[in-house]
């Protein structure tokens, strides 16, 4: 833009000034502090974790963890608490520890919604078990036995058929669906 000034009409299309030396500078500068930040929190970081995986280590051979069953059927384990991990935890931050909360809040939530998947992953297959061996009770009449479902336009009977539906109302073919409907809205 700083070459051709006049060839454009810059401030019509909305582009705006060039950037002067000072300003260049200045986001240089920024930019070098940015990184510089980001550096330094990447390397805290890699310090906690691997302070934190150190008390980790030891904390397995100094006790070993309690695995206990909830009434649901799943394992919880549960760690014993160092001081050591504490004062680490606490020196690094409360954002550090929430962090922590939250993951273990979302797995928590993941667990529980797995489970109850797999809850009705079983009912369906328990479901369909029984409904494919067994005849479904809407076709069975007071005395157990089998009724002859009709059409409830014409009285057909819709043994072997595969029923159209309409609210309630199952029918043997569509014209009797549509009279039906016009029986219906007329009276």
């Amino acid at each position: 833009m700083a070459l051709n000034l006049d060839k454009w009409d810059w401030h019509a299309a909305n582009v705006p000034s060039p950037l002067t030396k000072e300003m260049e500078e200045s986001q240089a500068a920024k930019q070098s502090e940015k990184d510089a930040k980001r550096k330094a929190r990447s390397k805290e970081l890699k310090k906690l974790r691997k302070a934190k995986e150190k008390a980790q280590a030891q904390a397995p051979s100094a006790a070993p963890p309690q695995i206990s069953t909830v009434s649901d059927g799943h394992m919880v384990v549960s760690m014993p608490q160092h001081k050591g991990v504490n004062a680490l935890v606490s020196s690094s931050g409360a954002k550090l520890s929430q962090e922590e909360e939250l993951k273990r809040e979302r797995e928590i939530e993941r667990e529980k919604r797995a489970a109850a998947a797999e809850k009705r992953i079983a009912a369906q297959k328990g479901a369909l078990v029984t409904s494919s061996t067994a005849i479904p009770d809407s076709s069975l009449g007071a005395k157990g036995m089998m009724s002859d479902e009709k059409c409830s336009c014409c009285m057909a009977s819709l043994a072997g058929k595969i029923p159209f539906h309409r609210y309630n109302y199952k029918y043997c073919s569509c014209s009797c669906m549509h009279v039906h409907r016009e029986i219906l809205e007329d009276g």
